[in-house]
């Protein structure tokens, strides 16, 4: 353990730990809630933040030790993804230590997930939810503090992945907008294909009560849990719970870097069952589900898959592309603010998986076979340098997706040795013009 180091801010005296390049504040609580009522910022106390809880809904900062107040360094807000039901602000994957060393202010945010992070009530504000005003409070925190850690903050990039990026696009729309960052970084974004009014006669079936705030509230988190479960398994090729619905056209002219992994879900279970059991199985079952799932018409996504997507994973990227990727087409194409569009690909021995990218753009590669590949080594240095460049508030260095002018973006297969990144032009043209 590094050297006990103690900053003051407006949220009290804050304990961290020093070491020799990255200074760490972790598990702040910085939020004060009943389960089912909502947040807003804890009092000033005297917090100690020395050793992470991974469990609980906080906020970690990491800077470059030695950092003064006021030393106006750009600031990373990190969102956990998680299908708005699990995750952690301390995920191994996304500690800041890198962004740091290079000269970054990196904050984590957690939130309240499942029923008490996304359950909706008859009197709730619409477009609100719990877990999403969890991340607003936090990024106040963020402006209110992050000065006496050597941030600015009027630099603040909002980072996402997958729910994560849900919510950071939600909190860009016009409606909750307000300043509290500059840009934003949104990996894999994922919404529910349905509002929660729509699945709200599920959720009542599955708890076995009805859907109030204070009967709720009594309830056992035991009772909770087991309901939950029954009611996420009716919708395992969805998200659960989460905002929605997503349009693109609701967002705020700030800049956008939108990601996608090609093959986000080739290792989903109901994709890898449906798959094995052949071509034709495949082919049933986006003739049947397709609608229920987003497609416009079923048909012209079989037609065009023909000619794009090898039959024995066709079940696969149909998953992929109604999780994800009609997500990241819609807010590409319907931004109203510049947009750039990069998706990573991989092979058909080493797919580029949902949640891939995240541990490469942050470079914490870990240990084992895949940390020691040089191509994961290359691609890591890659993106972190990108990224580096978004934060500080450099635009992309390729145009601005536009519908006018090709839809072009950016491709980087991170399995290939030695690829580098190419220009493609409209990469989810077949997303784009089969989803609703």
């Amino acid at each position: 353990m590094g050297e006990v180091v103690k900053l003051n801010c407006e949220a009290g005296s804050i304990l961290g730990v020093a070491e020799q390049e990255v200074t760490h504040f972790r598990s702040i609580r910085h939020l004060q809630y009943r389960i089912f009522g909502d947040s807003e910022l804890s009092p000033a106390a005297r917090i100690d933040a020395l050793d992470a809880d991974p469990g609980a809904v906080a906020l970690s900062v990491t800077v470059p030790t030695g950092t003064p107040p006021g030393a106006d360094l750009p600031v990373l807000v990190y969102i956990h993804g998680g299908r708005y039901e699990t995750g952690s602000h301390e995920d191994p994957r996304t500690q800041g230590d890198a962004f740091a060393r290079a000269g970054v202010v990196t904050v984590t945010l957690g939130y309240r997930l499942g029923l008490p992070g996304f359950i909706r009530f008859h009197d709730d504000v619409v477009d609100h939810y719990r877990g999403v005003d969890d991340v607003l409070h936090g990024l106040k925190w963020v402006q209110r503090n992050i000065e006496e850690f050597g941030g600015d903050p009027t630099n603040v990039t909002l980072a996402g992945q997958s729910a994560g990026a849900g919510i950071a696009l939600w909190l860009t729309r016009r409606d909750h907008f307000r300043g509290e960052f500059r840009r934003v970084m949104a990996m894999s974004p994922a919404f529910p294909r349905q509002t929660f009014e729509q699945r709200k006669g599920s959720l009542r079936a599955a708890l076995g009560k009805p859907i109030i705030r204070s009967t709720l509230s009594e309830t056992s988190p035991a009772v909770l849990s087991r309901g939950y479960r029954r009611f996420r398994n009716r919708h395992i090729t969805d998200m659960a719970l989460g905002p929605a619905l997503f349009e693109g056209a609701e967002l705020s002219d700030i800049p956008i870097l939108l990601s996608t992994t090609r093959e986000e879900f080739h290792h989903h279970q109901v994709g890898r069952r449906v798959d094995a059991a052949g071509p034709l199985a495949a082919i049933t079952g986006v003739r049947t589900m397709g609608k229920m799932m987003g497609l416009a018409s079923p048909g012209d996504y079989l037609k065009q898959a023909k000619e794009q997507i090898p039959a024995e994973v066709l079940a696969r990227q149909f998953l992929s592309d109604s999780l994800i990727r009609r997500w990241v087409a819609r807010a590409a194409e319907d931004a109203p603010g510049p947009v750039w569009l990069r998706e990573y690909a991989g092979t058909a021995q080493d797919p580029a998986l949902h949640s891939r990218d995240v541990p490469l753009l942050f470079h914490n590669l870990g240990e084992g076979p895949r940390a020691a590949d040089p191509r994961v080594r290359e691609v890591a240095q890659l993106l972190h340098l990108d990224a580096l460049r978004f934060i500080r508030g450099e635009l992309p260095g390729w145009s601005a997706y536009s519908p006018a002018q090709g839809r072009v973006a950016q491709r980087l297969n991170i399995s290939e040795p030695g690829a580098g990144f190419e220009l493609v032009s409209d990469p989810l043209e077949m997303v784009r013009s089969t989803f609703r």
